[in-house]
């Protein structure tokens, strides 16, 4: 017959033997994200800010500020880079153990706080979350915030549970108690700040809860007040040195695109965070969650109002739902329109997830009566987790992201002395490089990212000099042997003027192209085609989605190729690419010569093309024995693809030969 203590030990060794092949499903999807997506552009910062942690003991850049976001989770990764080496995997490696940490977390949280089936579930929810995936595989400080924010919140509520009268221990012994759970809870909280500056958003909503807990006296008391101190220190000291360590950075954040406002529209801001509450395999979670709030409120009014006579269970589900609900309430409605991202309710998901798994228990105990009935419907619940979860936790998996890890590897091996790289992501091209680049090239949305070094403007983060300017482009394309340009097609559509980006197709090469990110090249300055005849007009042509804006030739010789120039801009949305074919037609109809291709020779993709006029360079060979006549040039639009015709042929005028 197995005793009690034999029972217990072998639910216990059960439960370790369940969360290791949790553990390591998590960790299999998690290492998967590693070894196969490219790194984020936000990576290449943090092990930028590494590498320079290693060399000069803190994230000091070489344009002379600090790199103050993460900064615990800089010297956490530095450290590993100083241990294993300092490279894509390892520097993604903190994040993928802590998000195996939070994993272990929340499953004792809930365990604790709730109940053993609801920590399991919150567990194996987190496990299979796909943002939890992406963060937990990024070298970023996202997951290291996430599990200090959750330890954070279980140290708020574990701390206001302590007595401060005397039972059965003495008076010092309480006040001990009292005084080191709350000091837990500083110290949680001051590493949840220093690996991410958002975490302030937590400290009303947890005050808060004190205050309806214990009332306000309750922080007047000796053992608790010298934590909120720390706390305040702590945040002081946080923005010291945000505002000494990067001079103007914050000045000129708020006003180009401020943190926070007196927004208030929650109708605009609602649908960025809808997907994470109310898509189909995370409604079921936000209506558990619901559904365990309500409970305990019908239990508090029951009770007269007062939390800490609540069972812990109903405890527990309101102090971490008014958490959740502060930090949700607060991005609705004030946070500024250009940080409206899913990123900023990660640090709470966790109490999503727990307040969902309440939920779900609740019901289940209020059907069931027996432990073993309730188990067996838990573990059918599970599976239904996984079956919601699996695909949604395999697919980002399968979503790439920009691959400048790729672009600069081939430049890196391409480089020759001499070379001038210039790139919109200068973090990137000095890790990879090993040094900073040349220039910061951008003419859109850089403001906060410069400081004046020496009289010029350059990237903070590596020192590289902005450049701004087309005719700055033309200046270093002329006096450089070989000039690169990295950069996405995302940022070469949208933080580049017409001049730029048309000397950028004009006078650069694709060299290397992959996953959205190209190595162009320019081997000195390039020739430009004589036009003798330009034609600018007055409506556009409508081509489908593409409209002609003008068009230019050269002189047309039989035996000579004739360079034709065409300007395009869309005037509706394109989700394809669409190539131009462009054809010289005889008086009797038949095609004397022809060439297909992308607009802008394929640098900018169609599906990126807005109402800025965008040049597509064609050439026609003449045959020799062309007969001078009056030939006319047509211009099919159509999709690669399928080779659908979007629109045309329709003619654009006429080319005298001879």
């Amino acid at each position: 017959m197995i005793t009690g203590i034999a029972r217990r030990n072998l639910i216990f060794v059960g439960a370790i033997l369940l969360m290791g092949v949790l553990l390591a499903l998590a960790f299999w999807l998690r290492w998967q994200y590693v070894q196969t997506i490219s790194l984020y552009v936000d990576e290449f910062t943090t092990l930028w800010a590494a590498q320079r942690t290693q060399e000069v003991g803190a994230p000091l850049m070489p344009s002379g500020v600090l790199y103050t976001r993460g900064l615990l989770a800089t010297y956490v990764t530095a450290l590993v880079g100083m241990v294993a080496g300092l490279d894509y995997t390892t520097g993604r490696l903190p994040s993928v153990l802590f998000g195996l940490a939070t994993i272990a977390a929340i499953w004792v949280v809930g365990r604790r706080a709730w109940n053993a089936r609801v920590g399991w579930l919150a567990a194996l929810g987190l496990a299979l979350l796909p943002e939890a995936i992406i963060w937990s595989g990024r070298a970023r400080f996202y997951a290291q915030l996430q599990f200090f924010a959750l330890l954070t919140i279980w140290a708020a509520f574990w701390a206001v549970q302590a007595a401060l009268t005397p039972g059965d221990k003495s008076r010092v012994s309480l006040r001990n108690s009292a005084f080191g759970r709350h000091l837990l809870f500083a110290a949680c909280f001051i590493l949840a700040l220093f690996s991410q500056e958002e975490t302030i958003l937590l400290y009303p909503s947890l005050v808060l809860g004190m205050v309806l807990w214990r009332g306000w006296r309750y922080l007047l008391h000796r053992e608790i007040w010298p934590a909120q101190v720390v706390m305040l220190v702590g945040m002081a000291v946080r923005y010291a040195i945000e505002v000494l360590g990067q001079p103007g950075f914050f000045e000129t954040i708020q006003a180009e695109r401020p943190y926070v406002g007196l927004v208030f529209d929650v109708a605009a801001t609602w649908p960025a965070y809808a997907s994470l509450l109310i898509a189909s395999d995370r409604l079921p979670w936000t209506l558990a969650g619901v559904l365990a709030i309500v409970a305990a409120l019908v239990v508090l009014a029951r009770g007269g109002w007062r939390p800490m006579h609540l069972e812990r269970f109903h405890q527990a589900t309101l102090f971490f739902a008014l958490q959740f609900a502060f930090v949700l309430l607060f991005i609705l409605t004030l946070v500024g329109g250009q940080w409206r991202e899913t990123r900023y309710l990660f640090l709470v998901q966790p109490v999503w997830l727990l307040g969902g798994a309440a939920g779900a228990i609740w019901l289940i105990d209020r059907l069931l009566a027996r432990e073993p009935s309730r188990w067996i419907a838990t573990a059918a619940l599970a599976v239904l987790v996984i079956w919601l979860g699996w695909q949604p936790a395999t697919a980002v998996l399968e979503r790439q992201v920009e691959g400048y890890d790729r672009a600069f590897a081939y430049v890196a091996a391409q480089r020759q002395p001499g070379d001038v790289v210039m790139t919109p992501q200068p973090p990137a091209c000095a890790f990879v490089l090993g040094a900073p680049c040349d220039y910061y090239a951008v003419q859109r949305a850089y403001e906060e990212f410069v400081i004046a070094k020496d009289g010029v403007l350059v990237d903070r983060w590596s020192g590289a000099t902005l450049l701004n300017d087309a005719g700055q482009l033309a200046e270093v394309i002329r006096a450089a042997p070989r000039v690169w340009l990295v950069t996405d097609a995302f940022r070469l559509a949208t933080r580049y003027d017409g001049d730029f980006q048309r000397t950028v197709v004009e006078q650069f090469d694709p060299a290397f192209q992959e996953r959205g990110v190209s190595a162009l090249l320019a081997e000195g300055w390039r020739t430009l085609p004589v036009y003798t005849e330009e034609h600018v007009l007055d409506t556009p042509l409508a081509f489908g989605r593409l409209a002609l804006s003008g068009w230019k030739a050269g002189v047309a010789t039989p035996g000579q190729p004739l360079p034709v120039a065409l300007t395009w801009q869309a005037t509706a949305p394109i989700d394809r690419q669409l190539n131009t074919s462009l054809r010289l037609i005889s008086a009797e109809g038949a095609t004397v010569a022809q060439q297909d291709g992308p607009p802008a020779r394929g640098i900018i993709p169609t599906n990126l093309f807005f109402d800025a006029p965008l040049p597509d360079l064609k050439t026609l060979d003449l045959p020799a024995d062309l007969p001078a006549a009056r030939y006319r040039l047509e211009v099919v639009v159509y999709d690669v693809e399928n080779n659908a015709v979007e629109a045309g042929p329709l003619t654009i005028g006429w080319i005298e030969v001879g």
